[in-house]
């Protein structure tokens, strides 16, 4: 079967986003024929500009279902479909994943989505059971994206810090680009500056490219996430596969990752709180179990990839 994976292409470098790539490559190892479809704009508007592209791309493209991630790209895909669909065309399966800034704070863009999932996307795929609660739709799929544990594992952290050019020093590292606004940076700095355990720097994942980030992860003594909100963080799945500490605010589903696993604390957005999280996380040097609980869990890309597929064939058999 031929799926044509679609997301954005609204990267510096053109290309879909990391995590959309492992799992597409994750598919194809599972033997999935996985074609690739970036759509590039600003908004509702500049999404809406790809139908007609897409539509003529789908006329002379064999097809059999198509998987969209992130929510505009779901709403192109629909529009695009029903084109085909006028000019006499079969009707084409669409699975969406929607990520975490596809479940907002508003109501209006909730009831839009909503709108999408009942009636005109085939399945829908959320990353964590708060997304489902939220949107309030029986029928969703939980399925967080998976983490490949043949590209994220545990490394010699001495290894890694001469790497990278670090000094023999405690690091603290910010699991996202301190520009994300959504990721609240300025909180993660403030519990920073209150901490008390001698030298100490305070990196980022600033501009750093995605097959880099494992040594990064390595490197540090703890993994810092600070975000307003989230659906599944893949940072904190990555950061488990590779036995590094954590301290996370609780968004999305971080209580159910981390769960049980040493060294690994859920906060609240407290910076007092978060700065002592981040001194118990770091009284720690070695690693974590948090290879062996990514396996538990069931999110070893492979095992994702399964489930995933599961969804395929059901809506091919439909």
């Amino acid at each position: 079967m031929k799926i044509l994976s679609l997301s954005s292409g609204n990267r510096l470098d053109g290309e879909m986003s990391p995590i959309v790539k492992a799992q597409n490559r994750s598919l194809q190892q599972a033997g999935v024929d996985i074609m690739t479809y970036t759509v590039v704009g600003k908004g509702i508007l500049g999404y809406l500009k790809n139908v007609l592209p897409l539509y003529k791309y789908l006329r002379v493209n064999d097809v059999a279902l198509i998987h969209a991630h992130y929510s505009l790209c779901g709403f192109v895909v629909f529009f695009a479909t029903l084109l085909l669909r006028l000019g006499h065309k079969k009707r084409l399966p669409i699975v969406v994943s929607l990520m975490g800034d596809d479940v907002k704070d508003s109501n209006a863009w909730n009831l839009v989505v909503r709108l999408f999932v009942r009636f005109f996307w085939s399945a829908t795929i959320v990353k964590s059971e708060e997304m489902k609660r939220v949107l309030g739709i029986s029928s969703l799929h939980i399925i967080p994206n998976g983490v490949d544990l043949s590209v994220f594992y545990p490394m010699d952290k001495a290894t890694c810090k001469s790497a990278l050019g670090w000094k023999e020093e405690k690091h603290v590292l910010f699991g996202s680009n301190p520009e994300r606004t959504g990721k609240n940076y300025p909180l993660a700095k403030k519990a920073f500056s209150m901490l008390s355990v001698g030298s100490c720097k305070l990196k980022s994942l600033s501009n750093i490219k995605h097959r880099e980030i494992p040594i990064y992860l390595n490197a540090c003594d703890v993994l810092l996430l600070t975000s307003k909100s989230e659906g599944s963080p893949n940072i904190i799945k990555e950061a488990m596969a590779c036995g590094t500490p954590i301290v996370c605010t609780d968004v999305g589903d971080v209580r159910w990752l981390l769960s049980g696993l040493d060294y690994c604390y859920v906060t609240n957005e407290d910076p007092k709180m978060i700065k002592e999280m981040m001194q118990k996380a770091m009284s720690f040097s070695g690693k974590t179990q948090g290879p062996a609980q990514i396996k538990q869990l069931g999110l070893e890309s492979s095992a994702v990839a399964a489930q995933i597929i599961s969804i395929y064939k059901k809506e091919l058999e439909k």
